[in-house]
């Protein structure tokens, strides 16, 4: 039993995963979908209409973008402390460390800032976009259906393209959370198994590392 004065010794890595990472990850998954597909947690894609669901897909960026942001966030101290002492570990000497600044090292933290970097300019051109009058730097547009007479949307190659993107700074933002350890590898999500199916199962694994 726990006494007041007694230290608790818990591992972070672990206490990360379980609480907070999960659902982020969670979250990414159901982002990307929509993105992809139009498709809503709990509403079926035959129950969406073609230009709610090219809407969909257009907002999904934003959430996508939301989620890898956090993914980073809850990642940067651990992966800073590790890459911290590497580099000291690297250069121990006051003048070495000079010479060789953190910042301008090649480790796993500056890499994590970098995909920072990169979100943050994802979130710019969006802002960009919907600010100016100009179609060419849009993701989504309406144009007249010539049959029906009806106003249609459709994603433009910017949409593709960043989507694209953000598939490959998730799967490097993983990557890195993957070797510094803070999720576990193997999971597998099944689409019929429910949320606290998949946290018991990704908090089991982690437990048994």
């Amino acid at each position: 039993m726990y006494e007041p004065g007694d230290l608790k010794v818990f591992n972070p890595n672990k206490e990360i995963s379980k609480e907070i990472t999960l659902e982020i990850l969670i979250r990414h998954r159901d982002a990307l979908k929509q993105a992809r597909t139009g498709e809503l947690v709990g509403i079926t894609i035959e129950n969406i209409k073609d230009n709610d669901r090219k809407m969909n897909q257009a907002r999904a960026l934003n959430l996508v973008i939301a989620s890898q942001r956090e993914m980073v966030t809850v990642s940067r101290p651990i992966i800073y402390f590790g890459s911290l002492q590497k580099w000291k570990k690297k250069w121990k000497k006051d003048e070495d460390m000079e010479a060789n600044p953190f910042e301008d090292d090649s480790n796993d933290y500056n890499k994590l800032i970098e995909w920072k970097e990169f979100l943050k300019s994802c979130e710019q051109e969006i802002i960009i976009a919907d600010k100016t009058k100009s179609f060419a730097d849009d993701f989504i547009v309406k144009k007249m259906d010539n049959n029906s007479g009806e106003e249609k949307y459709e994603l433009t190659n910017n949409f593709y393209e960043m989507l694209e993107d953000l598939e490959s700074s998730y799967e490097q933002i993983y990557l890195l959370m993957l070797t510094n350890k803070i999720v576990s590898a193997g999971i597998e999500e099944d689409e019929e198994t429910t949320y606290k199916e998949k946290e018991e199962e990704f908090i089991n694994r982690i437990i048994t590392a």
